[in-house]
């Protein structure tokens, strides 16, 4: 039986609100539900990490990453080192779908069957080449969410971050900065003034391995946390 096309059927019988119609594209797409695991983020997202050195940019995406159900089956990381680095060798090899290279694919090269997590640690993305750079606005303004991949930018300034990313991502895991205004755009998106960014900041981010999340998936139940874990209410 051939299946009826719902823009041509009840055309005279339509309600007057938009209808939700089904997108084969995105019929992966996760939501939050009771007892989801807070790191469990609902996939597809995308998540940019910004602080310096050494205080766990890459642990904290690690961990996002065992903790996804349904777990991601390939993991694409792209790293300026990608040859030498020993950096991700802790989350499996090229046999358990764990792929390191120095370049962002293009759209054509996901597959939309398998659920990817693509990580961007220590790329500068203001050098990218021009072709480079529209490789990086697909991924995070299209194939993120029609080719079944999260992204993960890991950066260790606010700076670097082009607008394209800026304005597709949504979660921003942020430790301190000396520049703690550089924040005050992103901090606005989850409703955060100047002010009550700098008090989160001085009351709760005592550790600078302490991290701020900014969380804006879907209908989110955690919209600020402390660390991945501990709920931040909003006063």
């Amino acid at each position: 039986m051939r299946a009826t096309n719902p823009l041509k059927r009840n055309k005279g019988k339509l309600p007057n609100k938009i209808i939700p119609l089904e997108n084969a594209d995105k019929l992966w797409h996760e939501k939050w539900t009771p007892r989801r695991n807070m790191l469990n983020l609902v996939h597809p997202w995308r998540g940019v990490f910004i602080a310096r050195p050494n205080l766990g940019k890459s642990t904290t995406v690690k961990n996002i990453l065992i903790r996804a159900k349904p777990a991601f089956e390939k993991v694409i990381v792209i790293h300026a080192d990608f040859e030498n680095t020993k950096e991700y060798e802790c989350i499996g090899t090229e046999e358990d779908g764990v792929h390191l290279i120095g370049h962002i694919p293009s759209p054509d090269e996901y597959d939309e069957n398998i659920k990817t997590l693509v990580i961007i640690d220590d790329i500068e993305l203001k050098s990218l080449s021009k072709e480079q750079f529209k490789c990086l606005s697909r991924l995070v303004g299209y194939v993120s969410t029609h080719k079944n991949c999260s992204v993960a930018i890991c950066q260790q300034d606010c700076f670097s971050i082009p607008p394209i990313v800026r304005r597709c991502a949504n979660l921003w895991v942020l430790w301190r900065s000396t520049d703690m205004d550089s924040f005050a755009s992103i901090a606005r998106k989850a409703g955060l003034q100047r002010s009550e960014l700098l008090t989160i900041f001085d009351n709760l981010m005592t550790n600078d391995r302490d991290s701020l999340w900014i969380d804006l998936t879907s209908k989110t139940p955690y919209p600020l946390r402390k660390n991945g874990f501990e709920i931040i209410q909003k006063e």
